[in-house]
């Protein structure tokens, strides 16, 4: 029990420390912006120039902020999500449109896929949540001119989201942190706070399913897995910590 306890004790210090750095960063840069804006002899180019920079920044705040207090919900066992019928394919489409200029602006080929009719049994904004923290992990990640694939699909009693890249792979010592609080893949480029995967995780794990991390040299597939069917119409069940879902269960990673 001591060493549990240490341990905890050292990762809240851990977790503290970093998002400490991570929030003073943008405010640092935010700061001398400001500064630089208090010249009188900026031309207006220059100035619009650094208002967009200070909206970027705002903007990584807002974020931020959001991702740790789902976070500090879901430790103190306050976060609760929907299972309401949600159609993954539909999901799959609205990440396209959402991501369509991102993709294209970064020299990528996106596809999107749905086999057939797929429903899930899950929260619809979070399913879209965890979407999109996969697919902006993929496009950031892998080199311009490759394709990135999202995919809706029906397994069984199971429902699955995938996003598949041609990325340069994630090596087999790094599969089980890039799901820790944080952790960037060494590497790769610095970009995000390193929660995405970390909270989807979660996110999944409370709607009863799992995210699973598959990585090769050219290609990398993430699945978020989550209960298929169709509830009747207006049923919705709330799940949390105490439904049953064991909050300390294993990620579903090979």
């Amino acid at each position: 029990m001591r060493v549990r306890l240490a341990q905890l004790d050292t990762a809240r210090k851990e977790f503290v420390a970093n998002a400490s750095h991570e929030l003073r960063t943008p405010l640092f840069s935010l700061g001398g912006f400001l500064e630089l804006l208090a010249d009188e002899e900026l031309d207006d180019d220059t100035r619009r120039e650094f208002l967009e920079t200070m909206q970027g920044q705002v903007e990584r705040l807002t974020k931020l902020s959001t991702d740790l207090l789902d976070l500090s919900r879901v430790d103190a066992g306050q976060l609760r999500v929907a299972a309401e019928p949600v159609d993954l394919g539909a999901v799959v489409e609205r990440l396209g449109d959402e991501f369509e200029h991102v993709a294209s602006s970064s020299g990528h080929v996106l596809e999107t896929h749905a086999d057939g009719d797929v429903w899930a049994l899950a929260d619809s904004e979070r399913v879209a949540q965890i979407g999109r923290a996969l697919l902006m992990n993929a496009l950031v990640h892998t080199p311009e001119g490759t394709h990135v694939v999202v995919r809706a699909a029906q397994k069984g009693d199971r429902v699955e989201l995938t996003v598949a890249d041609e990325g340069p792979g994630i090596p087999d010592s790094q599969r089980v942190a890039v799901f820790e609080r944080f952790y960037r893949v060494e590497g790769g480029k610095a970009s995000g706070s390193g929660l995405g995967l970390a909270i989807a995780w979660e996110l999944a794990r409370l709607m009863g399913g799992t995210v699973r991390l598959e990585s090769e040299p050219g290609r990398t597939v993430v699945t978020l897995e989550v209960p298929g069917g169709e509830p009747e119409d207006g049923e919705q069940v709330a799940f949390s910590r105490e439904n049953g879902i064991d909050p300390e269960g294993e990620r579903g990673l090979p």
